[in-house]
């Protein structure tokens, strides 16, 4: 191998390695910050260094989050289900049926997904504050707030996925009709054709789903913002740690990393099947 060959490669490790440690020094920071007494950790220079693992930490952390953990929780298993479901049964009827206007009707629901979300940011307030018969509100919407401040706001949007329907839509394609065809011979439905048929062979594109959905619904900190911040029991676990935002302490690092943990850990769970699931339906990045 040449020097030229030599150098290049020991530059582009160089660069790897360096750039790899910039992107993850804010993540050693918080979970090395997490386990360090606050003596060490106010004299350290480059990252805090452990010396000790602290369990009441650990417990008094939780106490502070643990109302959080179990609202985004909830989110999170809704919004998974909801979106596996639509996903699965809208990716079927376009992928599948024929009927006039499919394919206008498959467009105008990716539109959906070219619209920036903070546009829509004003009229879905505007439309779950002059919610009929909620909220003090009479039937025309007026004379009080409507949802805002009330649990159900977490949950009101988002029931049409249209990138979840997009991703099984081609996945869709590219299964052939003989296992649907096989399937109907024995007498099988639609619930038995898309669960028991087609969910084993679409596991991919469904992690896929379920990493973009968790990640998407454990971070969403904007619209809690604008519509729960009245009601500090259903507050998610991303505004409830907004006010650890310039805190520097073991006791809020703490708490960081365990609204950081889940996440990680269901994408690097679902890391294989995340990729799989995004190539084998044809986008690329």
């Amino acid at each position: 191998m040449s020097q030229r060959r030599l150098l290049g490669r020991a530059l582009s490790y160089l660069f790897l390695i360096v750039s790899s440690f910039i992107m993850l020094c804010p993540v050693l920071y918080v979970v090395l910050g997490a386990f360090t007494t606050e003596a060490r950790f106010f004299d350290a220079t480059l990252l805090p260094i452990p010396n000790t693992f602290n369990l009441r930490a650990v417990a008094r952390a939780w106490a502070a989050v643990q109302d959080a953990y179990l609202v985004t929780l909830l989110r999170v298993g809704f919004y998974v289900i909801l979106t596996l479901f639509v996903g699965l049964i809208g990716g079927y009827v376009f992928s599948k049926l024929r009927f006039p206007g499919r394919h206008q009707l498959f467009l105008l629901l990716l539109s959906g997904l070219v619209m920036p979300a903070t546009l829509l940011l004003l009229p879905m307030y505007i439309q779950v504050a002059r919610f009929p018969l909620a909220g003090g509100n009479d039937l025309w919407g007026q004379g009080g707030h409507g949802l805002i401040g009330a649990w159900p706001v977490l949950f009101v949007y988002g029931w049409v996925p249209p990138f979840a329907i997009f991703l099984l839509k081609q996945s869709f394609d590219m299964l052939p009709r003989d296992y649907e065809e096989a399937a109907r011979l024995e007498g099988a439905g639609l619930f038995t054709l898309l669960f028991r048929v087609y969910v084993p062979l679409l596991k991919p594109a469904l992690a896929a789903l379920i990493v973009v959905t968790f990640l998407s619904v454990w971070n969403d900190y904007l619209w809690p913002s604008l519509t729960i911040a009245g009601n500090r029991d259903w507050y998610p676990i991303s505004y409830r740690l907004n006010g650890l935002v310039g805190s520097f302490s073991p006791g809020s690092f703490m708490r960081l990393l365990m609204a950081l943990w889940p996440p990680a850990a269901v994408y690097l769970v679902l890391q294989r099947y995340f990729v799989q699931g995004l190539v084998a339906s044809g986008i690329k990045g």
